[in-house]
């Protein structure tokens, strides 16, 4: 179990800078994921901690060992690195035990003990003479990562593992995933374009964008109190919307509504950006709220999301709603607005 420690990290392919100074601070024993959309770098920086491209400048370290430097390189197979890519790659024509053992000196392959272990830890166990065809895309994920365990890395690293799983199979494989590396104590890190998947999976979140980590926190404050307005949005549904704030609240097109005051940036009088997430607002009958009318419904089982313009604002932004249980509101319902607790607000230039 190692910590993984990246500062001051920049990586360019010929005039296209991709790291612009990435620092980040992965604990021993920990899972974090590095969150961004396609082309953010996620997989660049993830290829730069393996040793399969070099820095053209910052520092890698492994536990106390710089594998990458101004003056230093350590080669990929001398890094202690598990790498699970996002198809697994397993060899068609070995069997999943020899899969697992593929990377171990020859007396420990002998006899299958240490592949059969791990693939009880992964929760295959008595599927070791089977080849990979013969497995689920759930199961080929995770005999690739008891491959990636086998070597008894010092780091685990996961580049999209689940990507290319359905979206009810993902979801359990990756909390199986979860389960596994809590009970093997490894270090790793796992690279994402999906805010649920990081949300859900990490012990803490880095927001890789443009070429830097912007926000690097548990996944309740990373939701809870995003660190500007764009974060806010790309993190998970969001209703920005334009404010004055003073004496502690702040004026908007959804009422005068209190400020929270443990947002990531001090904010007292004037112009901002407001963030009241979809499931802060209440739908209600009565006076007392801003009324508008529903213009989609979206029902998801376990809750609805709703797209509101309000009545007197009709030429303005929508608003999107998310509520629990409740009747089916078709377009064309009239509905009230209710915030419920302090808003986050950031000051606009």
């Amino acid at each position: 179990m190692r910590d993984v420690s990246v500062t001051g990290l920049y990586k360019a392919f010929g005039t296209h800078l991709v790291l612009a100074g990435v620092d980040l601070e992965v604990p021993a024993g920990s899972l974090t994921a590095i969150l961004g959309p396609s082309g953010s770098g996620k997989t660049t920086l993830l290829r730069l901690m393996a040793g399969f491209e070099r820095a053209d400048a910052g520092t890698i370290t492994i536990g106390d060992t710089v594998v990458d430097g101004p003056v230093v390189y350590v080669p990929p197979e001398r890094r202690r690195i598990g790498y699970v890519p996002q198809e697994g790659s397993l060899f068609p024509h070995l069997t999943v035990q020899a899969n697992v053992g593929f990377g171990l000196p020859a007396r420990e392959r002998r006899g299958g003990a240490k592949a059969a272990g791990l693939l009880e830890l992964v929760g295959l166990d008595g599927l070791g003479q089977r080849y990979p065809h013969e497995l689920s895309g759930g199961q080929q994920q995770r005999v690739a990562l008891a491959r990636a365990l086998a070597i008894e890395p010092a780091v685990v690293l996961l580049d999209e593992p689940f990507a290319s799983l359905d979206a009810h199979l993902r979801a359990s494989v990756r909390a199986d995933v979860q389960e596994i590396f809590r009970r093997a104590g490894t270090t790793a890190i796992l690279v994402t374009h999906d805010q649920d998947e990081a949300l859900s999976t990490a012990d803490r979140v880095a927001v890789l964008r443009d070429g830097k980590i912007a926000q690097y926190a548990v996944p309740e404050d990373l939701y809870d109190r995003p660190a500007d307005a764009d974060l806010a949005g790309f993190i998970g549904d969001a209703n920005l919307l334009e404010g004055v704030a003073s004496a502690g609240a702040v004026k908007t097109r959804l009422g005068r509504l209190p400020l929270d005051g443990s947002g990531p940036v001090p904010v007292h009088e004037g112009q901002v950006t407001v963030l009241i997430r979809p499931e802060q607002i209440e739908l209600g009958p009565g006076e007392d709220g801003v009324p508008g009318r529903v213009t989609s419904y979206r029902y998801h089982g376990h809750d609805a999301v709703l797209r509101v313009q309000p009545e007197d604002d009709t030429a303005g932004q929508q608003i999107t709603v998310r509520v629990v249980g409740g009747p089916h509101l078709p377009p064309g319902s009239p509905v009230t607005l209710r915030v419920r607790g302090p808003v986050l607000a950031w000051p606009r230039d």
